[in-house]
């Protein structure tokens, strides 16, 4: 295992990182605050120490930046990060060291966190990984449940509770946590980018912006967006014709819509456990409408199923302006290409149904990260100790990381216009006026334990354009499997819990 330790003494690199480059005018730039000006406005008592006790966090190496940070990057976003792991450390007096997994691979992790676990290994008592490696294999027994945490309170503004409810299987116990304490949360929320230059050139000439107000005004709508990539196509002659969008995978672009659009999956019994109810009428329509937008419109640019190399020879079609609109999360911010790009983008929320709709909702993947406690832990550390711990990184980096990342990196560097800064605001549900939430998907996330119910209609699409998307035969060929395995991952956490 590599072990990388934030020991006090290394807060002599803050000496130092003033000096480096960040997105933007230090000038501008509000969340540049000093190692040892602190303001806590979590409920962990001034002067909390845990008299230089070492606290392990286990991480695989996927998500190992988001975890460590760097301090020798000019990324501002990475510097907090890091920065972050110091200041908690120094405040509350103890040693974290960070536990590489020896693992590059999600599903690798999965064996080796099980063992750890069960081997009571001692080396750590946080983890930090994608909710792809416990939530997908049923490992909710191998970790705390948090509710009577003495400082993890959910309700703070750093913690995303509606999504940290929808994985609760009873829809009460938590036992993973989403909040700014890792950027693979809020970066794995949908998003649609779309290129302003194009936009204002062919499809609404001198109005570049004008699909802010659709957002603004309620109207982007499912209907809307279908309509806006069927009129991005423009015939130039062959290779450098412009479509309204490519897709060639079927995964998370596919998964974000049903949710945006407020398709019902299930609902919760009295006891707070899920039964799955997504065959209604609303379904059966999104259904033939999704089918419509990648078959039967002029502006879809397909490449699947089956399509090899595809994803390598499309994935820059929106960086190299092939594509007017990219189905994509807000991590695409930081994609290389992207910041490089010598177009001008926005960024749109995914649409909601219809205008009837309230609020526009977005999910965040099962890519996502988030922090769980393993039993390895005693339950009294784990509510104390360890989740003091917990708390003061993620509030730390509601006030640092969070802000660099999405403030300075995502609104001010590279969106290039004011109106996407707001438009930000709305996809991660912190919008003033305009109603909205970021939330999970509790089938979508067990979908592997449902009998793929929760991916019901990407296995629809993926079939190919047969002409009959027909959602209801699916579904019963789908619907015993799916109840019965439903019914015993219940009974398992029932169980286990």
């Amino acid at each position: 295992m590599r072990k990388t330790r934030f020991l006090i003494m290394l807060l002599c690199v803050s000496m130092i990182l003033p000096i480096l480059v960040s997105c933007a005018d230090p000038e501008d730039d509000p969340i540049n605050p000093n190692l040892d000006d602190t303001e806590y406005e979590d409920n962990i008592p001034e002067g909390y120490s845990l008299n230089g006790d070492t606290v392990g966090v286990l991480y695989p190496g996927h998500i190992e930046e988001q975890v460590l940070g760097d301090n020798e990057t000019l990324d501002i976003v990475y510097t907090k990060i890091y920065e972050r792991n110091i200041k908690v450390a120094q405040r509350l007096n103890c040693d974290l060291q960070f536990v590489y997994s020896g693992t590059t691979w999600w599903s690798d992790f999965i064996e080796v966190l099980r063992m750890y676990i069960q081997t009571l290994d001692s080396s750590f008592e946080i983890v930090m990984t994608t909710n792809n490696t416990v939530i997908e294999a049923n490992l909710f027994s191998l970790f705390h449940n948090l509710n009577d945490s003495l400082y993890i309170d959910i309700e703070q503004e750093w913690w995303y509770k509606d999504a940290i409810m929808e994985v609760s299987v009873d829809n009460y116990y938590y036992r993973f946590l989403y909040g700014d304490i890792l950027l693979g949360g809020i970066g794995n929320a949908g998003c649609i980018f779309y290129n302003k230059d194009l936009y204002g050139q062919y499809v609404d000439p001198g109005n570049p912006e004008g699909l802010y107000d659709y957002v603004f005004n309620g109207t982007w709508t499912f209907e809307r967006f279908a309509i806006e990539v069927s009129k991005s196509y423009i015939n130039l002659g062959g290779e450098n014709d412009i479509h309204g969008y490519s897709l060639f995978r079927y995964g998370e672009p596919l998964h974000y819509f049903p949710v945006s659009c407020d398709v019902e999956f299930y609902q919760r019994d009295d006891d707070g456990m899920p039964v799955i109810t997504v065959n209604n009428q609303k379904a059966v329509e999104f259904t033939q409408k999704l089918y419509d937008l990648l078959y039967n419109n002029p502006g879809a640019w397909l490449f699947f199923p089956n399509q090899i190399g595809a994803e390598t020879e499309h994935e820059t079609d929106f960086m190299d302006g092939k594509v007017m609109f990219s189905l994509s999360s807000i991590i695409g911010f930081l994609d290389e290409n992207m910041r490089a790009m010598e177009d001008n983008f926005g960024v749109l929320p995914y649409p909601k149904w219809d205008e009837q709709q309230e609020e526009y909702i977005t999910m965040m993947a099962n890519g996502s990260t988030l922090v769980a406690v393993p039993k390895s832990v005693t339950e009294d550390r784990a509510l104390r100790e360890t989740s003091a711990v917990i708390e003061a990184m993620c509030s730390e980096a509601y006030r640092s990381v969070a802000p660099a990342f999405y403030e300075t990196a995502c609104k001010r560097a590279y969106s290039r216009d004011d109106t996407s800064a707001e438009i930000l605001d709305i996809i991660t549900g912190r919008h003033d006026t305009i109603k909205s939430k970021l939330t999970k998907n509790f089938l979508y996330e067990y979908s592997t334990s449902c009998g793929g119910m929760g991916k019901i209609f990407q296995s629809i699409m993926s079939k190919g354009p047969t002409g009959n998307p027909n959602f209801t035969s699916t579904y019963e060929s789908m619907e015993g499997a799916a109840n019965i395995q439903l019914q015993e991952l219940i009974t398992q956490y029932i169980r286990e819990s």
